[in-house]
């Protein structure tokens, strides 16, 4: 295994001293120190609980086709079933726009006063699931509370266009973001780039690359429960948070050979954790979920970008579970969905500073 259990646990006891009391804790890392993990929260266990029962389990003969079918019908469903999210109708202002052929996105441009920074978001959902429509609460807050332009893509999903299609489009809007900021307000020296879950790893992937694709320089990158590293990584918390917290082990390993059925599972360009050298990273924000199949892979991520002497914070929820506050059934749901934007938020306003 690449980061085992004795590296994770170092790295925990390390960073412990940066740790708070607070509910969204910023710099703690000690989940695989059974004796220290709190428990998951009561109001998200009742919510896991209940949205089980609703959707039922995944029937046995279900074909992939219609497996994909049923994951983006439940996605947008947990969206349209929101009554009211806190916060919103907020007074961001949104349109949608067309990057190239076959390739469009949502600007959500804040009510602020000169050029403001502008973010290249990467929804989540496995590849194969999501949209922009699906995490438009997610952004319509965060373009708000950080005072930022937010170009959220609507990029080719699998397994329809497999990768690398979804690494091209990430590439493609990031140069298309850069060449038209200025028509509406925002500021071309300022890009950043962000993601949820498989959208956070054609973030990290793409930054990564920077070098090679001809993209324009980054001034943050935000990496929101990201997937670093294929589950052949056998990483604890496979097993420790296999089923029972929304994002099971058996669905992540179905996303990625819906995404990547012909790549080898150790390729840099599917897996940034495998990543050979880091090169040029701007201040990165990592954050992580304790009761999250994805929890050990990226708290590696942080630890492996820090070794390397790029600026990260790690923002880790003790008692949540994977995309928590970014997600369209959960996004405002729970106290600790707003200290997560919050921290986004303040995150990111120092990041794109210009001081």
């Amino acid at each position: 295994m690449l980061f085992n259990r004795r590296f994770i646990l170092k790295t925990a006891l390390t960073l412990l001293g940066g740790a708070t009391s607070m509910s969204y804790v910023k710099f703690a890392t000690a989940q695989s120190v059974m004796t220290l993990r709190r428990p998951i929260d009561p109001d998200l266990r009742s919510y896991l609980d209940e949205t089980a029962a609703a959707v039922g389990p995944v029937p046995a003969n279900l074909t992939d086709a219609l497996r994909v079918q049923r994951g983006r019908v439940g996605m947008l469903a947990a969206l349209k079933n929101r009554k009211t999210i806190t916060g919103l109708p907020n007074r961001v202002e949104t349109r949608d726009v067309r990057i190239s052929q076959g390739l469009g996105g949502r600007l959500y441009v804040p009510a602020i006063e000169g050029p403001a920074p502008v973010m290249v978001f990467l929804h989540g959902g496995g590849w194969v699931v999501g949209s922009v429509e699906t995490h438009d609460p997610f952004c319509r807050l965060l373009s708000e509370a950080a005072g930022i332009v937010m170009l959220s893509i609507d990029y080719r999903l699998a397994p329809e266009h497999p990768c690398p299609a979804a690494l091209d489009d990430a590439a493609t809007a990031l140069r298309w973001a850069a060449s038209h900021a200025g028509e509406w307000g925002g500021d071309p020296t300022r890009l950043a780039l962000g993601g949820d879950s498989a959208g956070a790893n054609l973030a990290a992937v793409t930054a990564n690359h920077a070098h090679t694709i001809d993209i324009p320089s980054l001034c943050a990158l935000m990496l929101l429960y990201p997937v670093t590293d294929h589950p052949l990584g056998n990483h604890p918390s496979y097993t420790e948070n296999a089923s029972g917290f929304g994002l099971d082990a058996g669905l992540m390993r179905w996303f990625w050979q819906q995404y990547a059925p012909s790549f080898n599972p150790r390729d840099a360009r599917l897996s940034p954790l495998r990543s050979l050298t880091v090169v040029g990273l701007p201040p990165t924000l990592v954050a992580t979920a304790e009761y999250d199949v994805l929890r050990d892979e990226g708290i590696a991520y942080a630890a492996k970008l820090r070794e390397a002497g790029v600026t990260v914070t790690h923002m880790h929820a003790p008692d949540m579970h994977h995309n928590f506050p970014v997600h369209p059934g959960t996004v405002a749901r729970f106290p600790q969905c707003d200290a997560a934007l919050a921290g986004f938020a303040a995150w990111l306003k120092t990041a794109v500073s210009k001081e």
